[in-house]
């Protein structure tokens, strides 16, 4: 498949994610806004930089939309020219909805790219969850994030609980670094603490700043136990309620995913194979193999509502 990256920023992940599977893929152009860098990386991999939408060639498949909400325009005029769009996030409920909506009109694959979710730990969350959940109800359910990674939490709470909806929270306090809210996921209690980094209008820290305390934490708790994600890179542990414990000798936890990434570098290689199951999911829909329940309308909205709904009451005045 001939592949668009549109973005030289977050873009250049995509561009690893795409040489590492050649026979699939081939990188064919860069749209980007003309600046140095965008300059730099056309020419570091032989492709044409093209700066506007009407430059692109015909023969596009497919788009990787690596770009901020205020590009967003380039993904809705992308989806009118018939190519295929996997969208990094986050973005808006309502724009999301109407992309959806003029892709089917084009008879075009739309994806959002939630990434966090492709990673081992969070899979394993999840599956562990689903397990659990066909058992029991969750009784309560708690997240811990920062205001960068809320919408990679959400995707994989939402993939965990998937019959769980509609979300509704209320701000109860903002101290310091940390927003508290609390509220329902479907009948389930939920309790969730955001780290910001400033008023309404200030400027936000930048993604990956080290003055972030966490990526994202979950934990769902069932009648017999707690299941927890303590990071995106691991480990994720069942902690049995001593009293459901099957006897003396059982163990009170378990270690359900080992530590999934021992290092820096082995997280790095975990998000470039998530980026690559990301572009191979959208290349199976295209394909017309189907698509999987997270690239469902219902779940895209559900997660980008929620987003919202949690990113409207993070900021005092």
């Amino acid at each position: 498949m001939r592949v668009l990256v549109c973005g030289s920023n977050y873009g250049r992940a995509y561009i690893t994610a795409l040489t590492r599977n050649l026979s699939r893929y081939r990188l064919v152009g860069i749209l980007a806004q003309g600046s140095a860098r965008s300059q730099q990386l056309a020419a570091a991999n032989g492709v044409p930089l093209y700066c506007t939408t009407e430059e692109l060639p015909d023969n596009i498949d497919l788009a990787c939309a690596a770009m901020s909400s205020a590009a967003w325009p380039v993904v809705v005029q992308l989806i009118r020219r018939g190519i295929h769009v996997l969208c990094e996030h986050p973005h808006p409920a309502g724009a999301l909805k109407k992309a959806l909506a003029l892709a089917q009109k084009q008879s075009v694959q739309f994806h959002v790219n939630g990434h966090f979710a492709n990673l081992p730990a969070p899979r394993a969350f999840i599956q562990h969850c689903q397990r659990t959940s066909k058992l029991a109800s969750p009784e309560l359910i708690e997240v811990l994030a920062t205001e960068r990674s809320l919408y990679g939490a959400l995707d994989i709470l939402m993939s965990a609980v998937a019959g769980q909806q509609p979300l509704r929270v209320r701000a109860l306090s903002h101290r310091l670094k940390f927003v508290l809210l609390e509220g329902t996921l479907g009948k389930t209690p939920l309790r969730v603490s955001v780290q910001v980094s400033g008023k309404k209008g200030s400027s936000r820290l930048a993604d990956g700043s080290s003055d972030y305390l966490l990526d994202q934490r979950l934990t769902v708790m069932f009648s017999n136990g707690l299941l927890t994600l303590l990071s995106m890179a691991g480990p994720v542990a069942w902690n049995s309620t001593p009293t459901h414990a099957l006897g003396n000798d059982s163990p009170l936890w378990t270690v359900l995913c080992e530590q999934a990434s021992h290092s820096v570098a082995d997280l790095r290689k975990q998000r470039i194979r998530a980026n690559i199951e990301a572009l191979n999911s959208i290349r199976r829909a295209i394909l017309g193999h189907g698509k999987p329940e997270t690239q469902q309308p219902r779940h895209i909205l559900r997660v980008s509502e929620a987003w919202e709904s949690i990113g409207q009451q993070l900021y005092s005045a």
